[in-house]
């Protein structure tokens, strides 16, 4: 398999993430959002994706992860790279967005500037995936650099220990996203258990795998129309279930899709900066006296998706917005060719 063909199938399920997760916080969570209430079909929708959005983005991760993982002592280089590429934008980005939040009128969340500064420690914003999969990184890269998943059966065994802790009561106090990482590290080892079994999963569950995902996804949807209470606990055995098969039987359904690839392009500065531009629809639509829920939703849609693009368009031009705002390696710049001295030969003269 071909990296191109890696590159198409992974950057399709990145846009599938991305769509899943701005819909989500279009719609919000109860009191949040739009602030939809309970019957409405979009209520509907933003329940039944609680099992499958950030599962599907940590699965990714973890399966992008095995392709580079730890080799040799390069393990400060992984470190730095991490903190760059997650640590840096969640000071950059996430701690002044919830500032923002805490100062600026017209906000769903009632959010202390204490708290917001704070933010970078205990998460209260949507960036605790940042420190939670940071955490992910570092702790499986210590793992991978210390040789202690060089075989299946070791990885396998990280998966169990990681789905008891899942399934454990959250800790009292949420410092850097730990919750958060014990929540999300089990779809995190599947993902590397994924990767490694990719071909055999494509062979066996190609048909399967789609058919398999809507299903899902219809049950999903008729048991939160029934009852919501039934399924916003992520925590959980059914939660740790349906979040792993999902994204198992949509790796296996090599699906791949133009529009999805090129959101999934830019799938990092979306997870940044979608709330931003969800939250000016909402405002903007609201003032011209707009109330339809339809076109609330589709108007925070479709800035929750373009706008972070055409910022991370502006921001990749500059070697100081897209490391400090994006988490990107700087660019190095091409030394100046040297002045080769024009030596006059006979045939020029």
């Amino acid at each position: 398999m071909s990296s191109k063909k890696k590159s198409l199938e992974i950057e399709t399920l990145r846009g599938l993430a991305c769509l899943l997760l701005v819909l989500y916080h279009v719609i919000g969570p109860l009191g949040g959002g739009l602030k939809i209430d309970i019957g409405s079909p979009f209520r509907v929708i933003a329940d039944s994706m609680v099992y499958v959005r950030m599962p599907l983005f940590t699965f990714i991760s973890g399966y992008i992860y095995s392709i580079y993982k730890i080799r040799g002592n390069d393990f400060s280089a992984f470190f730095a790279g991490k903190v760059r590429r997650l640590i840096v934008p969640l000071f950059c980005v996430g701690v002044p967005f919830s500032v923002l939040q805490a100062v600026g009128p017209g906000v769903n969340k009632d959010v202390g500037v204490i708290d917001a500064l704070l933010s970078f420690w205990v998460p209260i914003n949507h960036f605790w995936f940042l420190q939670a999969v940071f955490s992910i990184f570092i702790f499986v890269g210590l793992l991978e650099w210390r040789g202690l998943l060089r075989s299946a059966t070791r990885l396998y065994g990280l998966f169990a220990f990681a789905a008891v802790l899942f399934l454990l009561p959250p800790l009292p106090l949420d410092a850097f996203g730990i919750n958060g990482a014990i929540y999300l590290l089990p779809f995190f080892v599947a993902g590397m258990i994924g990767q490694e079994n990719v071909d055999v999963l494509k062979q066996r569950f190609k048909v399967i795998g789609p058919l398999l995902f809507v299903l899902i996804s219809l049950t999903l949807l008729y048991v939160a129309a029934i009852d919501r209470e039934l399924i916003v606990d992520r925590r959980s055995l059914i939660g740790l279930t349906v979040g792993c098969v999902s994204c198992i039987a949509l790796l296996s359904s090599d699906m791949r899709s133009k529009a999805l690839t090129w959101l999934g392009g830019y799938s990092y500065a979306i997870f940044l900066f979608h709330v931003l531009f969800a939250a000016t629809s909402r405002f903007v639509l609201g003032r011209f006296g707009v109330k339809d829920e339809s076109l609330l939703v589709l108007g925070g849609l479709s800035c929750g998706l373009l706008g972070p693009v055409l910022l991370a368009m502006v921001f990749s031009r500059f070697n100081f917005t897209s490391v400090l705002f994006l988490g990107e390696r700087a660019a190095k710049r091409k030394p100046l060719a040297p002045i080769t001295p024009v030596v006059q030969t006979q045939s020029s003269l």
